[in-house]
């Protein structure tokens, strides 16, 4: 038996609630993008092996997942396509429940979404990239209950809406002069400002009242400037940490994309990814000419919302 398991990379638009001062916290939106993606082939095998880039990372994943499930390690793992790791695309969410899926597919085990999210510990904060991973699109999620939360348990879907896949994305990823991820990313946030009482309910605003409709009715010009007036505030309470509203090495690269004129623009998630959106091809190859002006050193690339979840086929 052999299974093809494909998920995509994702955008992280920012935290709805980091004070918990309302009864949750965190809380976010994102979306699913056609690139980069993860592509990983398994089959059965004796033992356990991994072949390709990140082969460190899938193992440890692999050998967590069959430890979980009380199974021998037995699965031969050959990566196809990879996400770049502490760059802002949600590489490793995609990743563990990439293999997850996988695996629990090759040995034909019936664990549920939510199952596989506890087990992977995946979605402690942000249940952005795991929504995503199932259902492609555009999502937000509400958070973590402070009271009576369940450890392992996935903050809830409240929303999903198709993506205009004709909204021009470009995504930029400067050379990075330093990454957040793991410990570090653990010590980050205990770092973090403290949100004003007003905050959650000027992002809500912002959300409810100008980028959901702006979305819903294919209007881009107020959907990217609602998200770049979001980003721009919950980048207020990461500057402690990231010496600025972004990322020390996408700022730049924002006032550039910003001064260009992109319809929205913003950072994913600690990045330094950095996004903008046009409006059609033209606009598309102006933000690409600029973005590689500015960041001669990184990667550019062009991008459309993805509305599919990951995709696991057996054969």
């Amino acid at each position: 038996m052999r299974v093809d398991v494909k998920a995509q990379a994702r955008l992280h638009f920012g935290f709805l609630d980091l004070s918990g001062e309302k009864g949750r916290r965190f809380g976010g939106m994102g979306v699913a993008i056609s690139r980069p993606r993860l592509a990983l082939r398994m089959e059965k095998a004796r033992t356990l092996t991994v072949e390709g880039e990140q082969a460190e990372r899938i193992e440890i994943l692999a050998a967590r997942f069959f430890d979980a499930v009380d199974l021998r390690p037995e699965a031969r793992i050959k990566v196809v396509e990879t996400i770049t790791e502490h760059i802002g695309l949600g590489s490793g969410t995609q990743l563990a429940l990439a293999v997850a899926s996988g695996l629990s597919r090759l040995h034909r085990l019936d664990l549920s979404p939510e199952e596989l999210c506890a087990l992977t510990n995946r979605a402690r904060r942000s249940g952005v990239g795991y929504h995503l991973f199932h259902r492609g699109g555009f999502v937000i999620e509400g958070g973590h209950a402070l009271e009576d939360h369940k450890l392992g348990e996935a903050p809830p879907l409240l929303l999903r809406h198709e993506f205009p896949e004709d909204w021009r994305i470009v995504v930029a990823v400067p050379k990075p002069s330093g990454t957040i991820s793991g410990e570090a990313e653990e010590a980050a946030f205990s770092r973090l400002s403290q949100p004003s009482e007003q905050l959650a309910d000027q992002i809500a605003g912002i959300v409810l009242i100008r980028l959901l409709p702006a979305l819903v009715e294919r209007d881009l010009d107020t959907f990217g400037a609602a998200l770049t007036e979001a980003q721009e505030l919950v980048g207020t309470c990461f500057a402690a940490v990231q010496n600025g509203l972004f990322h020390p090495d996408a700022a730049p690269l924002i006032a550039r994309l910003k001064e260009a004129g992109a319809r929205g623009v913003g950072q994913s998630s600690w990045g330094p990814a950095v996004y903008a959106f046009g409006a059609n091809e033209a606009e598309e190859r102006r933000l690409l000419d600029v973005a590689r002006r500015a960041s001669p050193d990184g990667s550019v690339f062009a991008a459309r919302g993805w509305n599919r979840g990951a995709a696991l086929e057996s054969a």
